[in-house]
């Protein structure tokens, strides 16, 4: 039986899964997150600021740490190490620290493994599926069959990004208005069409307002896999968290409270895509690329 450990450093938390196969199955054996976002992203001329260097680095040696003596072990990056300058040379810099290689994934890549993480599992059926993966830093959009990736697009548009645009306690109008300017630009609207038989969202943001609207005071991914978002009663809840401050937000989110300053913000990204394009529910995985990852290793 081996064993593996996939890292994955995303603008606002570092996911961590560790599993192994037996018998032609994957087993999860430990799903972990580590928040480290503070202070400001990037400095004035765009590296990487040191307040988020330094919260980086603990998060990836507690997830190190908690993956204990695993045999192979995997790290990836997203956009919060394609955006800034010194991306790639933060990320050699990690890699002698740790003893790892980062690997700086594109965006396309992202999608692909978002995609074959948040299917995996479902009937395979001829229908069109479509996963929007709503990060810190960027959102994709795939479309697939069958567990293969078609097509993808992607903006650069997350929880992190569009609050640190509009600001984090603003009105929820505001966040939209953004997403949906962002979205209009985009070609979404081609992927779209046809209109997929099933529409999955993954990240952060989604999975904490579902931990929010279920009531779950820890993380348990049996009730928020598949989990449905309503669109009137996420338009509701997005109104009530956006009247609150940020302390006030984080006393309703036991689960997920280091997301309070951003849920708002997160959460518009995903009403801003559901109203322009016409879905009243949506469909939360609580896989995503780190799981894709999983799956094309032991493949």
């Amino acid at each position: 039986m081996s064993t593996v450990g996939i890292i994955d450093i995303g603008t606002n938390t570092i996911l961590s899964v560790k599993a192994s196969a037996e018998s032609n199955k994957i087993i999860i054996l430990s799903d972990n997150r580590y928040h480290y976002r503070a202070g400001r992203r990037l400095d004035d001329i765009g590296n990487i600021s040191s307040e988020y260097k330094t919260g980086m680095k603990r998060a990836l040696s507690r997830a190190l740490n908690a993956l204990g003596d695993c045999p192979e072990i995997k790290i990836i990056a997203t956009e919060v190490l394609r955006k800034p300058k010194d991306g790639q040379l933060f990320a050699d810099e990690l890699a002698g620290e740790s003893g790892y290689t980062i690997e700086i994934i594109n965006p396309q890549r992202e999608a692909e493994l978002s995609f074959k993480g948040a299917t995996y599992g479902l009937d395979e059926s001829d229908e069109r599926i479509t996963v929007i993966d709503i990060g810190g830093g960027s959102t994709e959009l795939a479309v697939g069959i069958d567990g293969q990736l078609d097509r993808w697009s992607g903006v650069k548009l997350g929880a992190v990004t569009v609050c640190e645009t509009v600001g984090s306690e603003q009105s929820p109008v505001d966040y939209l208005s953004l997403a949906g300017d962002v979205f209009s630009d985009s070609d979404f609207e081609e992927l779209l069409n046809p209109k997929p038989a099933r529409m999955i969202v993954v990240g952060g943001s989604a999975v904490a307002i579902a931990a929010i609207l279920a009531d779950l005071k820890e993380f348990d991914a049996e009730k928020i896999q598949g989990f449905v978002i309503n669109r009137d009663i996420l338009t509701l809840l997005l109104h009530n968290l956006g009247s609150m401050s940020i302390d006030k937000r984080r006393s309703v989110m036991p689960f997920d409270s280091q997301r309070a300053d951003i849920i708002v913000g997160g959460g518009a990204i995903i009403l801003a895509f559901m109203r322009k394009y016409g879905f009243e529910t949506i469909e939360i995985s609580t896989n995503g690329l780190r799981h894709g990852y999983l799956l094309e290793h032991f493949s």
